[in-house]
């Protein structure tokens, strides 16, 4: 609705199915300068919400305060051409409607009841109970109070002026040594990595965790429990060895980024609301095997040496040497065959 230059923000009635409802939130200021389409409130029921956006460019003016409850077709903000707030003719005038409103007997009691004016439902050709009560019953809750948000115990207050760590000199510090160590990965290696990786050798990793010679492990790894690693092996990002139960990998082996390597569960004991123990059982893989991007080795699985595993396969059960396992649940579904100095993947004639 306009009113020479000033445009209405309106309840929609078809998009709450109801009749009032509260404003939870304003996403603008009072007099805020808003753009047409932006969203400026956030109205909801007690099953539903709905956002309120501009109808046009201009300055967006507040007509009901945050926990309010507003009737539908009422206007909640007014968008104006200029800065200045209208005055309370032209508020008014948003409100207007044709002569003749038919407030009925019982609407009339509960108005009475509750020592309320029609004022606001003026929208309304119609007044009934039902708009009355939903009024009424709106008014009574309580606005909906901001959710705590707490960091180790301590509230923290998000109006705060968190930035002010950008201007700490160990701030600077800090992001002009990674950039020197970003450009050394990538003048180096021509790679980009993980801060932590920049930090620390994936080498030294592997090292200070008593794998073999020339096993690297990235730093992002997961790693639990009692775990033996081979040499040269090459453990990617975002892997976990799980070792809870045992895990013992051969020597040149490739888990590939992703791959989980478990020796334990916890289906049954959550299953059973931790009345069931958790399930304990060593996985081990042998050398010279490729495991695949995402795979997931569970516990107890015996793989042998020279076996291929496909990308996202889960595995589960004994696998001879020189196995190509693959799907979900994952099958011997083909034979390694490794000859001079070569591989090749055979899989099964299933024909």
């Amino acid at each position: 609705m306009t009113h020479a230059g000033y445009a209405a923000i309106e309840v929609p009635r078809q998009a709450v199915g109801a009749d009032a409802m509260r404003v939870a939130e304003w996403r603008v200021a009072d007099g805020d300068r808003v753009a047409e389409g932006e969203v400026v409130a956030v109205l909801t029921t007690a099953t539903s919400s709905v956002e309120l956006r501009t109808p046009a460019a201009g300055y967006a003016f507040q007509l009901a305060e945050a926990g309010a409850a507003v009737l539908a077709g009422s206007a909640v903000a007014v968008v104006a051409p200029t800065a200045e707030r209208p005055d309370a003719a032209v508020i008014a005038a948003r409100g207007a409607v044709a002569a003749g409103q038919v407030v009925t007997p019982k609407a009339r009691a509960l108005l009475e009841l509750h020592g309320l004016t029609a004022e606001p439902f003026a929208h309304l050709a119609e007044v009934r109970s039902t708009d009355v009560e939903e009024y009424v019953r709106l008014r009574a809750q309580p606005a909906p109070a901001s959710p705590s948000r707490l960091f180790a115990g301590e509230e923290l207050d998000p109006d705060a002026d968190w930035d002010a760590i950008f201007a700490d000199e160990r701030y600077r510090e800090l992001m002009d040594l990674l950039t020197l160590l970003r450009k050394r990965m990538r003048a180096r290696y021509n790679r980009h990595v993980s801060t932590g990786d920049l930090l620390h050798d994936r080498w030294q990793l592997g090292r200070e965790y008593g794998f073999g010679d020339g096993t690297n492990v990235y730093d992002d790894c997961l790693i639990l429990g009692e775990v033996t690693v081979g040499s040269r092996c090459w453990v990617g990002p975002g892997c976990i060895l799980d070792g809870s139960g045992g895990l013992t990998v051969g020597d040149y082996v490739d888990v590939s980024a992703g791959v989980h390597l478990y020796s334990h569960n916890t289906i049954e004991r959550a299953l059973t609301g931790h009345q069931a123990p958790m399930v304990l059982k060593a996985t081990r893989i042998g050398s010279r095997c490729f495991i695949g991007p995402r795979s997931i080795i569970g516990p107890g699985t015996v793989i042998g040496d020279e076996c291929f595993v496909a990308a996202l396969s889960y595995v589960q059960g004994v696998f001879p040497s020189n196995s190509y396992i693959s799907g979900n649940p994952a099958k011997r579904v083909g034979t390694v065959v490794v000859a001079d100095g070569r591989a090749r993947i055979r899989p099964f004639d299933n024909r």
